[in-house]
């Protein structure tokens, strides 16, 4: 049969009848790399992640703690992200057993993170500090310029905060692959912290 007498509908069939193949492939390669493209290009950087352990913090008190830390360095939201984990726990009451796999849970995403080199900060209580500190977790800050700060060990910072009824500690995760803007981040926590 001759397409060239076809018109219409019937051309379009006669198109769909030989061609259905190499135009469903030719949809499908289609969307595929348009959805690949389209993650590539909207991609947002990680630029630290952050999680706190026995604290919890307000959703504005996160957003000031994230979105305005990248304000601070001139840096776009829609590029840069810091991943914040909020309200993770250490340790949980063995007789309530919603809070023991809440917290049993928090330990696998964070032993998770730690593995994964996924975590570069950690605010948290002193229960929690000496958790960290005793498994040797935490960055030595030897060098850090805030002296006053630093734990005897040298492994975190000691800040008082009107935020908390106690002591929070800051540490940097051994691993992490953000050391030098961990750094930066944790003076930025201090005098948000601090001087609120």
């Amino acid at each position: 049969m001759n397409n060239y007498n076809l018109h219409g509908r019937k051309k379009l069939e006669y198109i769909w009848d030989y061609y259905k193949l190499p135009i469903i492939t030719g949809i499908i390669i289609f969307y595929i790399v348009g959805y690949f493209s389209y993650k590539f290009i909207t991609k947002k950087n990680t630029l630290l992640s952050v999680a706190t352990v026995n604290i919890e913090f307000s959703p504005e008190n996160t957003m000031k703690l994230s979105d305005e830390y990248l304000k601070h360095k001139n840096l776009s939201n829609k590029r840069y992200n810091i991943d914040f984990f909020n309200n993770l726990m250490s340790e949980g009451n063995i007789n309530d057993g919603t809070s023991y796999e809440y917290a049993y849970a928090s330990s696998m995403k964070l032993l998770a993170l730690m593995t994964d080199k996924a975590l570069d900060v950690v605010i948290m209580d002193d229960k929690a500090y000496q958790t960290f500190s005793d498994n040797e977790y935490l960055y030595f800050l030897d060098h850090f310029e805030l002296y006053k700060y630093i734990t005897p060990k040298n492994d975190a910072i000691c800040i008082s905060s009107p935020y908390f009824s106690s002591d929070i500690y800051i540490g940097i995760i051994q691993n992490s692959q953000h050391i030098d803007e961990s750094l930066r981040y944790i003076q930025y926590l201090i005098n948000i912290l601090s001087n609120s």
